[in-house]
């Protein structure tokens, strides 16, 4: 029992020793770890998004959450009303992890062409939100962090 706890120890040695140069491997972990830790605050309830916490301005990317949980659960119905680019996001993001593990190989100019322009489609699907009066993506400011403490000096 002793040997097989060393032997994998002296593996994962060895894999962290590799791992030193390959820059890849290095990319996947950090991706990894980041998913993880973001899952678990998303989870426990811990995450809010920032700009909502602080000014009550909800963002783009605001229901994005609720929109993946939804779709996983297989209710695409909620999935677009909490998000209409949830599908769109995910591809983008997916875009983004193969380029840069060198998956994708474009020239770096269209990559930014490619980002900019699904930024842009992001910012546009936001204002079209926000001018039908969705629900999701209202202003609330007398839940904001700012309006809390204003109010104590009015």
């Amino acid at each position: 029992m002793v040997l097989i706890h060393l032997v994998t120890i002296q593996k994962l040695y060895l894999l962290m020793v590799n791992m030193r140069n390959n820059t890849n491997a290095k990319k996947i972990i950090i991706a990894t770890a980041t998913i993880i830790v973001v899952a678990l605050l998303i989870l426990l309830d811990i995450y809010k998004c920032p700009l909502d916490f602080i000014l009550g301005i909800p963002c783009p990317m605001c229901g994005m959450t609720r929109a993946v949980v939804s779709a996983a659960s297989g209710n695409f119905t909620a999935a677009f009303h909490y998000h209409p680019m949830w599908i769109a996001i995910i591809l983008c993001v997916l875009f983004i992890v193969l380029y840069e593990l060198n998956v994708i190989k474009i020239p770096k100019k269209v990559f930014n062409i490619i980002c900019i322009i699904s930024g842009v489609l992001l910012v546009l699907c936001y204002i079209v939100r926000l001018i039908l009066h969705s629900d999701i993506v209202m202003p609330h400011f007398e839940t904001s962090l700012i309006h809390r403490i204003l109010s104590h000096f009015m």
